[in-house]
Parts: structure tokens; C-alpha cells; sequence
């Protein structure tokens, strides 16, 4: 018998909505930056492209 928890909507929706968004793509961008005594230390510019091959290669 399965899992009653690895059926439950809550996932479908997660993996639904995470394949629209790889189908479409996403970009995310960010900061981080580690200081000490208000100096800047470490500056991260981070940047992620969640997409599928094929929409890369386009």
C-alpha cells in the first residue's frame, strides 16, 4: 500500500508548479556580503538560471 503522504496534493502541486517554472525559466539574483566591524569582507553576486536545455539553448 503507499504512502498516504507522498500522494497528497501538496506535492502535485509543488512538482507541477516546479515544472512550469523550469518549462518557462527563472532567474534569481542576489547579494552577499560578510562584514566585520562594518567593514566589507566577502561580496557575493549571485546569480541562478533555473531552465530546461532546451530553453538555454534558444
Amino acid at each position: 500500500m503507499p504512502d498516504e503522504h507522498l500522494l497528497s496534493p501538496t506535492a502535485e502541486g509543488l512538482v507541477d508548479l516546479l515544472d512550469r517554472v523550469i518549462d518557462r525559466g527563472a532567474v534569481v539574483s542576489g547579494d552577499v556580503i560578510i562584514s566585520l566591524a562594518g567593514i566589507d569582507l566577502i561580496r557575493l553576486d549571485l546569480r541562478l538560471l533555473l531552465c530546461s536545455i532546451d530553453e538555454a539553448l534558444r
